[in-house]
């Protein structure tokens, strides 16, 4: 989900390149990540659900200008037959092409605007809590392999073609299956995208997969969302989460429900915290969908900025 930015050459080769392989399904687009996982920290992000995607433009002048450089759009959901779409209530893809505008016509538009802003980096996340996500993708993996011909790759790369997404979140939470995850994940950078893990529990699993997966295509993963709230409440960045340089970014809860919540004046401290104890350089928030409308996505934003940052506290 350095500044969170790619130089800009890096950039404009990596756009490049998902054009190219949207349109002519190309692969080989494993040199794209060379050298740029120590580029690709420094992000601070948000995440939401619905309130992105149903033209509340309210919410899309709030995310373009809260401060925010990363947003995480949740959560993609994946049926047994591989379509993809958001929260059981955005259909994204069918059979292989891209069906949002059918359902949410400007969704890629208001992503683009947004991106105008502070927003430098779009990340899909895709599974929760819920099972059947991640076993789906397992299972069509396990019968149609990654491939061009297969429906995953159909799928993401009708997704790089129609909406400009930068990144893809894996929120595995029940399935835990290292084979398929890896081989998924590096289709995904066959097509241009980077990928992020959204761990709560289990560090061992995704401490090897991440390694399995920059070993076979360097920087291909190139953060870690961490949660360290709900059940992954105790969660420390600066411990027992080492990706072996890979930054771990801190998730923060602005949400009663999902415990510890905490004000923006207390995310700056937790995040100041982490940040003199093992230099950590990034953070998310969850959830937009809690503070949409309020003063507070711009609070957060520069509350958690400034945690991450090197001002002495109480700056």
């Amino acid at each position: 989900m350095a500044d969170g930015q790619n130089s800009g050459a890096g950039a404009l080769a990596k756009k490049a390149v998902r054009r190219a392989m949207a349109a002519a399904l190309v692969l080989g687009a494993t040199a794209l990540f060379i050298g740029t996982a120590s580029a690709q920290t420094g992000y601070v992000g948000i995440l939401g659900g619905g309130p992105i995607y149903k033209r509340n433009l309210t919410n899309i002048r709030e995310l373009k200008n809260a401060g925010f450089n990363e947003l995480i759009v949740w959560s993609v959901e994946v049926n047994a037959s591989g379509d993809l779409n958001l929260n059981g209530e955005f259909p994204l893809t069918s059979g292989g092409k891209y069906i949002g505008d059918q359902t949410w016509p400007k969704f890629a538009h208001d992503l683009r605007n947004i991106k105008t802003g502070a927003v430098t980096r779009v990340t899909l996340s895709i599974g929760s809590s819920n099972f059947g996500d991640w076993e789906n993708i397992k299972a069509l993996v396990d019968a149609q392999g990654t491939g061009r011909k297969s429906i995953l790759y159909k799928d993401f790369a009708a997704i790089a073609a129609a909406l400009p997404v930068d990144a893809i979140d894996f929120d595995d939470e029940n399935g835990y299956d290292s084979e398929s995850t890896v081989k998924f994940a590096l289709m995904l950078g066959k097509l241009g995208f980077h990928v992020t893990m959204n761990p709560y529990t289990n560090s061992n699993y995704w401490t090897s997969v991440v390694s399995q997966i920059n070993g076979q295509m360097p920087g291909l993963v190139d953060g870690i969302h961490l949660q360290t709230f709900a059940g992954g409440a105790g969660n420390n960045p600066c411990s027992g989460w080492d990706f072996g340089g890979v930054p771990v970014f801190p998730g923060l809860s602005d949400q009663p429900s999902a415990p510890p919540y905490l004000t923006p004046q207390q995310a700056k401290g937790a995040l100041q915290n982490w940040h003199t104890q093992c230099g950590i350089t990034g953070a998310w928030l969850w959830i937009f969908d809690q503070i949409q409308g309020t003063k507070q996505v711009k609070q957060y934003a520069r509350a958690m900025t400034k945690g991450v940052s090197d001002t002495a506290p109480g700056k």
